[in-house]
């Protein structure tokens, strides 16, 4: 039987509807939730302190989202 692992996204929300963050032209931008194809771009990592890591970089040194309330999710749970 295979393995599967679970991956991990940086993801918050804001007024209802989940974001995530997608990494385009070497920064991370922040992009609603709500098709597939956003979902399928997301910034993904299967290690949580690895993405632990990206997101308190975000904190520390992004202007623009560092003051979003953001949490670790689990990848499948935007998925449809």
């Amino acid at each position: 039987m295979k393995k599967s692992t679970m991956s991990y996204v940086i993801a918050c929300w804001k007024r209802g509807v989940p974001h995530g963050i997608q990494v385009t032209n070497n920064k991370f931008t922040l992009v609603p939730l709500d098709s597939q194809t956003n979902v399928s771009k997301l910034f993904n990592n299967p290690h949580r302190t690895q993405m632990q890591k990206f997101l308190n970089w975000i904190k520390e040194n992004d202007k623009e989202l560092k003051h979003e309330e953001f949490s670790i999710q689990d990848y499948g749970r935007f998925r449809r």
